[in-house]
């Protein structure tokens, strides 16, 4: 697949001018043919990967191949993974890898080798600017220690569109923060899933009881003494600053898109922060709004049909949502919510106007290099939405002042409710 001459030319207008204020070390040159993940499997197993609907399921018999950068290897284990976008033809991968690959991390500037690894197809994502958005936020953050980047993905040399590789978090974790126990939440805080480190102390019931311990304190404890027992449990400030940015670009879907691991911190082992699965930002509203099923009950029950409902209950509180009873005592409480108020101010003072630009510039840069290719954008067809190369710069631009404008909003409401 070639890319067209006149978008090509265009892009490397736009990438020259973006450049031009860097330096020659710094700039990274963005190839999308180069980093192309071609697995190859039966012309049957293909067929069905693209035809099923709702199924996640281990392809087997035989087991596909990686063709990459010019390599054969050899995979352990090729799943077809995610939730509701089992329901699309383009699918999501979760490879395991029997022969590492090595990638090169550009903006580490070294070469890595890695086992697990997943492929986001981002069939939610319109115009494929929001998984880029957020973990640029994360980034700045340092939520997100784990090696993402934009490629294309084919079966049989046939493409499959733009995807969004990420290392396994549980694998990083657990092999390079040497973390004794990861967990993925689920709703109703459940143990969507785990892994456990063979050099684990404990075995995993310890760990999850651990976990629950967050959530049967929840009604036992108030003021700083909740904050004191939550903070034994898990890393309060790595939660707050997730929160914030789920604030800031309306995460619509993060209960269940949320990974804890366990890390040192003041010579205890507590629950760290990852986010995850970022494809539903920017929304009209809440999760809970209309969603009764999803809403825990630890409280009680609690019901929304509107945000009117929201703030009868909680007030007018800068949290996006509190679907989760962990979110919803943030909010009612009064000392934990004055201390997440300080975390999203320090985090707004961080994202900051220029971070902002920085961030969409990046997306513009990376992202907007696939757009050159029709053959790898004309999958979006099968998408949820549909999209093209001025639909994305329109996205782009739209929410790009959207966050500017959220910021400032964000910001003066603190100014009324800190210390109220």
């Amino acid at each position: 697949m070639k890319i067209k001459l006149p978008y090509y030319l265009f892009l490397l207008f736009i990438l020259s001018q973006f450049l031009s204020g860097c330096d020659k070390e710094d700039e990274i040159i963005i190839e999308p043919e180069k980093e192309v993940f071609n697995f190859l499997v039966t012309d049957s197993q293909r067929l069905y990967i693209n035809e099923t609907r709702g199924l996640q399921y281990v392809v087997t018999d035989p087991v596909p191949q990686l063709d990459y950068a010019g390599n054969i290897y050899t995979i352990d284990r090729f799943e077809i993974r995610g939730d509701n976008t089992l329901n699309f033809a383009r699918k999501g991968f979760s490879v395991n890898m029997d022969q590492k690959i090595t990638l090169f991390n550009p903006e580490e500037q070294t070469e890595k080798q890695y086992e697990e690894f997943k492929l986001l197809a981002m069939v939610y994502d319109f115009t494929y600017i929001e998984n880029s958005t957020a973990v640029g936020l994360f980034k700045e953050l340092d939520l997100w220690p784990v090696y993402s980047f934009f490629t294309e993905v084919r079966l049989n040399d046939n493409t499959q569109g733009l995807y969004f590789f990420i290392e396994d978090p549980f694998e990083y974790f657990i092999e390079q923060k040497n973390a004794s126990f990861v967990i993925r939440r689920g709703y109703y805080h459940v143990v969507k899933n785990y892994s456990i480190s063979p050099d684990s102390r404990h075995d995993e019931s310890e760990y999850i009881a651990r976990f629950r311990k967050i959530y049967s304190n929840l009604t036992i404890y108030s003021g700083d003494q909740i904050y004191d027992t939550l903070s034994a449990y898990m890393d309060l400030e790595q939660y707050f600053t997730k929160l914030s940015i789920d604030m800031l670009i309306k995460n619509g879907d993060y209960t269940d898109e949320i990974i804890f691991y366990t890390k040192s911190k003041n010579n205890n082992e507590i629950f760290g922060v990852f986010p995850w699965d970022v494809d539903d930002i920017f929304a009209d509203q809440p999760h809970e709004i209309g969603n009764e099923w999803a809403i825990d009950t630890i409280f009680g029950h609690r019901e929304y049909s509107s945000m009117d409902d929201v703030i009868a209950d909680v007030g007018s509180k800068l949290l996006f949502s509190i679907e989760d009873d962990l979110d919803y005592k943030i909010a009612i409480d009064g000392f934990l919510y004055q201390q997440y108020l300080k975390t999203l101010r320090t985090v707004m003072e961080k994202i900051d106007v220029t971070t902002i630009d920085k961030l969409f510039d990046y997306t513009y840069q990376h992202v907007g290099a696939f757009y050159a290719n029709d053959s790898i954008i004309a999958q979006s067809r099968y998408d949820h939405d549909k999209t093209n190369y001025n639909l994305f710069k329109a996205n782009l631009s739209e929410k790009r002042q959207m966050l500017k404008d959220r910021r400032n909003w964000i910001l003066q409401e603190l100014d009324i409710q800190q210390n109220q």
